[in-house]
């Protein structure tokens, strides 16, 4: 899940572990969460990533901060996400939810009572919306989509501290009702 840095490392602690990723999911595509999948390609060259349509650009490349990124472009054995499609991945059944916002193409994976977040919803905070793509509205409408989802769950985002959704419910003000 997002693959952020690192290559070599990634794969050689699955390597000493004895694992072979099945798949590489991707919450969006932004270089800080993508930035790993050349290196485990490299070495499992039929590994697919999955990630939404709407977050493959059409330049393999992108600069920023005077670097070169690859984009998931650039990547074999892409997969497309959609809005409520089930991956059977390893075992796991993974529910996708799109989850727009923070990028065009941002998604939230679920399965069991864990949803994986990327950048749309941290502890007690969200993901920016000021980047290329980035959508106040879409934004808004994605959270509530989180906060309306039956029970509770553990919440592991892109960044920062895991948090559990009745938390965030209750303290994080952007899932509060409009006033």
């Amino acid at each position: 899940m997002d693959p952020a840095d690192n290559g070599p490392r990634l794969v050689r602690l699955l390597e000493e572990e004895g694992l072979t990723p099945a798949a590489v999911l991707l919450t969006h595509g932004h270089y800080d969460h993508i930035l790993a999948v050349p290196a485990l390609q490299e070495r499992w060259p039929e590994l697919p990533v999955y990630c939404h349509p709407l977050d493959v650009p059409a330049k393999k490349t992108e600069r920023d901060m005077g670097r070169v990124f690859p984009t998931v472009a650039a990547f074999k054995n892409l997969t497309p996400l959609a809005d409520g499609q089930t991956l059977d991945i390893a075992g796991l059944a993974i529910a996708v939810l799109h989850t727009p916002g923070h990028t065009p193409g941002s998604v939230t994976f679920m399965t069991g009572d864990v949803l994986f977040t990327g950048d749309t919803l941290f502890c007690r905070s969200i993901g920016r919306t000021d980047f290329i793509g980035g959508d106040d509205r879409q934004m808004a409408a994605s959270l509530r989509r989180l906060a309306d989802l039956p029970g509770d769950f553990r919440v592991l985002p892109g960044h920062d501290e895991a948090t559990v959704l009745s938390q965030e419910r209750r303290f994080n003000p952007w899932l509060q009702p409009a006033g």
